[in-house]
């Protein structure tokens, strides 16, 4: 019987595998696709290696455009998974396989010790560049959704993201940087990552963001003399009204597995200021070109009613606080007459934090260096900007996987 049973996935498989590659492949051959042709002939070994990853990565690009009911491909793989057990859904990106750990919790990995030294030398310079313009630059390092004694991770499973951050925040406090490292808080507060992670998603959720928010506001109060408005009202959670949507969202984690592997569904918290507020949040792409402004309320520039309201689980529910975020952003409190401005380098754990700040800041300006002309003209853009402070806001994993954003 265990032999039959065996037997027969590995048959069910295989079916499987070949209908969704057949059907792909009548897609593909119905589609008006441009044949594109790649001269070998005379190229030199290492020319050809070059060319032959461009076809590889052209055929990549047909394949995940024209694959066969990909969403249903997805979530059948997924269940099939989930019937057999397995606590891993792989995928070619080892950055991007999914782990299932203690509370049916997904998780990303980072599987080797590695800080990136290179970033650290390259945000210590750019300190050293601030230094002679006399702007204060610190470094807020999120929290980690694995802390280090936490998940039942499949055995053989390493995962070095606490140890890595660890190490992150003391090279760069070696270097002269002040770091806040909200791991640390995390531990301290006895905070769980159960209830302050989405379970299907990378993000904390937005009242983690918040206890960031409290932490960051906090930190610049004790360690900075400068002018904000730090009114105590708005760190208080009495000052803010709570919307819940229960079971209303599978994130990024979650459309990797698909919604058959899920176990439950992410609530989602939009939290609100309940005193009055007015805002401008305006947005540009790379080149600074302006493509939307809002001004109103707290809730009328910021959340993404569209999104909020959708009936798709897949809709990334994270983004109703000030979307995905653009290369370059500037919100403004028109409520503040205190004119300081900060400037945040940010991956997309700066929103919803952003937000909250723009409680007490007169004018936030964000850059988001993932963008290579960002990068290329960061210096400039600091000078023209002419920021009080400049901090960076982002997960630690960031420095690990994205290193152009650090190559500046």
């Amino acid at each position: 019987m265990k032999y039959v049973e065996k037997y027969g996935l590995f048959v069910f498989f295989i079916i499987f595998l070949l209908y969704f590659g057949v059907m792909t492949k009548i897609n593909i051959a119905k589609s008006d696709i441009p044949t594109k042709t790649y001269e070998m002939k005379g190229k030199g070994i290492f020319e050809k290696d070059a060319i032959l990853k461009q076809k590889i990565a052209a055929n990549d690009d047909i394949y995940n455009s024209y694959f066969f009911q990909k969403i249903g491909f997805i979530e059948n793989y997924g269940l099939l998974q989930k019937v057999l057990g397995k606590e891993i859904v792989d995928d070619k990106l080892n950055y991007r396989r999914v782990y299932k750990g203690a509370n049916d919790t997904l998780y990303y990995t980072v599987p080797v010790k590695n800080i990136n030294e290179k970033a650290v030398e390259n945000i210590s310079n750019l300190k050293q560049k601030l230094d002679l313009q006399q702007i204060p630059m610190f470094f807020v390092l999120a929290p980690n959704k694995h802390t280090i004694n936490s998940a039942n991770f499949p055995q053989g499973v390493l995962d070095y993201n606490t140890t890595n951050l660890d190490d992150l925040s003391k090279r760069l406090t070696e270097k002269g940087i002040d770091v806040l490292d909200l791991n640390q808080e995390f531990f301290k507060d006895k905070k769980d990552e159960n209830t302050s992670f989405y379970k299907t998603d990378t993000h904390w959720k937005n009242e983690t963001a918040f206890w960031g928010y409290q932490k960051l506001v906090s930190h610049l109060a004790n360690e900075y003399v400068y002018n904000f408005n730090n009114d105590a009202k708005f760190t208080s959670p009495t000052s803010y009204t709570t919307m819940k949507y229960n079971e209303t969202y599978i994130g990024s984690m979650g459309k990797r597995t698909g919604k058959k592997y899920v176990a439950k569904k992410d609530d989602y918290e939009l939290i609100l200021p309940t005193f009055d507020t007015n805002r401008t949040y305006k947005k540009y792409n790379d080149v600074l070109t302006e493509i939307s402004t809002k001004s109103g309320s707290f809730e009328d520039v910021f959340v993404n009613k569209a999104v909020l309201d959708s009936k798709d689980p897949y809709e990334d529910k994270y983004t109703t606080m000030m979307g995905y975020g653009t290369p370059y952003e500037v919100i403004i409190n028109n409520q503040i007459k205190q004119d300081t401005k900060l400037l945040i380098i940010k991956d997309s754990f700066a929103m919803p934090l952003s937000a909250y700040l723009s409680n007490n800041i007169k004018t936030i300006c964000l850059l988001d260096t993932r963008y290579e002309n960002i990068r290329k003209n960061l210096n400039r853009m600091i000078t023209n900007i002419k920021p009080d402070y400049v901090l960076f806001v982002c997960s630690p994993s960031s420095v690990f996987y994205f290193p152009e954003m650090f190559d500046f």
